[in-house]
C-alpha cells in the first residue's frame, strides 16, 4: 500500500472524521509510533497547516522524518528551540536562528497540507513577531550584484565579517571573491564574481579553506531573529534613556548597529 492510499485510509475513516468535525476542541494524546501518520492526515483533511509538538529536540527529528515520508520536505519544516535557557541572556547559534527563520518563513507562505514540527521548549518560548518576514538572499550563478551591497545583505542579515570564514554566521570578502557561510547550509560557499556578476559558486572546506562541489545556488537564511532594522535601531535608541544598568546598555548596543551576544 502506497504511503498516499494509507492517508486517504486514515482520512476517510469514521473516528478521523469525528474528530475532524469536532475541530473546535483541541486535539490532545500521544500516538506514539503512528504520530506521524496522524499528523500528515490532519494537514491533508485541513488542507491547511497544523502545529506537532514533540516532548524534545530528538523527538521532534524524528517525528519530522516521519512526516516528511507522507507530505514531502516542502511541506514539513522543522522549528528548534534555543539552546540556552530562558533569561540566560544568550542568542541563539547562527545555526539554530537560521533553521528557525527558515522555517517560520516556510510557515508564512504555506497554502494547503504543511506541518510545523517543533518541541514542546520551542513552543513555549516568546517568539519574534517578525521572524520569517525577511527575505533570504539568493546566491545564484548569473546574477548581478555589486560586492559592496553583497557585503551590506549579509551585514542586515545578521552575518559577521570575517577575515577567514570558518563557522555559521560569518563572512569574507577579498576582491571578487565572497566567502559566506549561511546558517542552514552543511558547508560555506565561495562566490567568485566578474565585476557584479557571480560567475560561479561553489562549497568549501573551513578547515583548508578549498573549493569543492559547484552549487548552482543558495539561499541566505537570516541569523538573527531580531535584526537591526533602521526602525528598531531608532526606537532603541529612544527606549534606551528610560532604562540602567544592563538594558540601558543593551539598547544602546543595539542602537549602535551591533547585535545583541
Amino acid at each position: 500500500m502506497s504511503l498516499d492510499l494509507l492517508l486517504d485510509d486514515m482520512t476517510g475513516s469514521e473516528p478521523f472524521e469525528r474528530l475532524l468535525l469536532e475541530r473546535a476542541r483541541p486535539v490532545l494524546g500521544r500516538a506514539e509510533a503512528g504520530s506521524c501518520v496522524v499528523v500528515a492526515s490532519l494537514a491533508r483533511a485541513l488542507d491547511a497547516p497544523v502545529l506537532a509538538v514533540a516532548p524534545g529536540p530528538p523527538e521532534a527529528e524524528v517525528l519530522a522524518r516521519g512526516v516528511t515520508a507522507f507530505l514531502g520536505h516542502d511541506r514539513v519544516a522543522l522549528f528548534p528551540s534555543w539552546e540556552a535557557l530562558p533569561y540566560e541572556g544568550i542568542s541563539p547559534s547562527p545555526e539554530t536562528a537560521g533553521r528557525r527563520s527558515q522555517a517560520a518563513r516556510s510557515l508564512r507562505r504555506a497554502s494547503g497540507p504543511f506541518a510545523l514540527v517543533a518541541p514542546a521548549h520551542a513552543v513555549l518560548q516568546g517568539i519574534v513577531p517578525t521572524l520569517g518576514e525577511t527575505e533570504p538572499l539568493l546566491l545564484a550563478t548569473g546574477a548581478t550584484l555589486p560586492p559592496d551591497v553583497l557585503a551590506e545583505r549579509l551585514v542586515g542579515l545578521g552575518y559577521a565579517r570575517a577575515d577567514v570564514v570558518e563557522h555559521r554566521g560569518e563572512f569574507a570578502v577579498r576582491g571578487g571573491i565572497v566567502d559566506v557561510f549561511p546558517g542552514t547550509a552543511r558547508r560555506p560557499v565561495r562566490a567568485e564574481l566578474f565585476g557584479d556578476e557571480i560567475e560561479s559558486l561553489r562549497e568549501f572546506v573551513p578547515a583548508t579553506q578549498l573549493s569543492t562541489a559547484r552549487v548552482g545556488a543558495v539561499e541566505v537564511h537570516p541569523v538573527r531573529e531580531l535584526l537591526t532594522t533602521p526602525e528598531l535601531r531608532e526606537r532603541a535608541g529612544r527606549l534606551a534613556p528610560r532604562f540602567v544598568d544592563r538594558f540601558r546598555d543593551q539598547l544602546t548596543r543595539f542602537a549602535d548597529g551591533l547585535a545583541f551576544e
